[in-house]
């Protein structure tokens, strides 16, 4: 049939028109060079948004204004509705204010719940919500809060966490 001649000039020609654009002109790359560019590009991504939980070169945020965003953070992303506004811990959340921890006390055990959440006991995994820097301040701010005791705080849950020298 005429269409089916016609679809193999069309094949033709656009082989003709490949072979001068990518072999003989070389204008654009060919398959193995943008698989490796996509796969160097896709590391670099992976390298800029390292997941913390296996990241241990976070460090925890002391100033002021780093404080403050966490706290805003920890409002606003309403950890406050299961942990109490002052961290005291409700019927949902643990107290977050004195040393006992059930995951751990360190920053970076804060740091990875925060991150890959605890679904078994309710906590949300924030690692899609939040962006690195914001959950190292959420963290941050919890380091903060350890030893303020407010009014009305629940029992210890978990481990007494005591810190490294």
């Amino acid at each position: 049939p005429s269409w089916f001649m016609y679809l193999f000039y069309i094949t033709i020609f656009f082989a003709v028109i490949y072979i001068f654009h990518f072999h003989i002109f070389k204008q654009g790359a060919m398959q193995d060079q943008e698989y490796e560019e996509e796969v160097a590009a896709a590391k670099a991504a992976v390298q800029q948004n390292q997941d913390p939980a296996t990241t241990a070169a976070m460090v925890a945020f002391t100033d002021a204004e780093n404080l403050a965003a966490g706290k805003a953070i920890f409002t606003e992303k309403l950890c406050a509705t299961c942990h109490g506004n002052l961290g005291e811990g409700n019927a949902i959340g643990p107290n977050l204010t004195d040393e006992f921890w059930i995951h751990g006390g360190s920053y970076q055990n804060i740091l990875d719940i925060i991150t890959i959440g605890a679904p078994a006991k309710g906590m949300t995994p924030f690692k899609d919500q939040l962006k690195l820097e914001q959950i190292a301040q959420v963290s941050s701010y919890v380091v903060s809060l350890q030893g303020s005791n407010p009014a009305n705080a629940k029992a210890p849950q978990g481990e007494k966490y005591v810190a490294a020298p």
